[in-house]
């Protein structure tokens, strides 16, 4: 993968990229899936459950043509509506990123279609990495939440959630972490 985007210094390397598991899109796919199929279901619980009023529907809309074209339209405009969230979930999905280096971990959240937040946090303000895995899916499936907590007043703290491999995440961290505390001080030049 191309990392010229992220403007790494000519001694940094991307170590490790972090994204959400695939079960998070999946979730947001079955329930879209679930939104298209909806009108059908609808329409079969009417006609097994209320029959009378059914049938009435199916009389008006074969004497007028045009109600069923409205009714065809109105569902096409909602398929739309639903391929477009799809796009704009996988977008999300697939943007969303950390990536660790050798000196610090850049976080891409993407909020919208066309807004990004990109942050940056050094090792050295690193104070702890925590995970929280929950549940019977997550652990089978090995993902969790990572928070990296900060030292000082003015930083934020980094939290992404449903983290494929959380355990490797923070184990990468911390080795960098350590590795950039182990490091002596630079005396500055007189």
């Amino acid at each position: 993968m191309d990392y010229q985007s992220l403007h790494l210094d000519s001694d940094e390397h991307v170590i490790l990229e972090v994204r959400k598991h695939w079960i998070v899109f999946l979730g947001n796919a079955l329930a879209l899936f679930f939104g298209a199929v909806l009108p059908f279901a609808i329409l079969v619980a009417v006609k097994m459950f209320v029959p009378t009023i059914f049938s009435s529907v199916v009389s008006h809309i074969s004497v007028n043509g045009n109600s069923f074209a409205l009714l065809l339209f109105l569902y096409i405009l909602w398929l739309l509506f639903l391929w477009i969230s799809f796009f704009v979930e996988w977008t999300k999905y697939y943007l969303d990123v950390w990536y660790v280096t050798e000196k610090r971990i850049i976080d891409i959240e993407q909020k919208r279609i066309f807004a990004r937040e990109i942050t940056n946090l050094r090792f050295d303000k690193i104070q702890d990495v925590t995970i929280d895995i929950h549940g019977f899916i997550p652990t089978m499936l090995n993902f969790g939440n990572v928070k990296v907590q900060t030292a000082g007043e003015d930083t934020v703290n980094f939290f992404m959630s449903t983290v494929r491999r959380p355990d490797e995440v923070r184990r990468v961290i911390f080795s960098k972490h350590n590795e950039i505390g182990d490091m002596p001080l630079k005396k500055p030049s007189v």
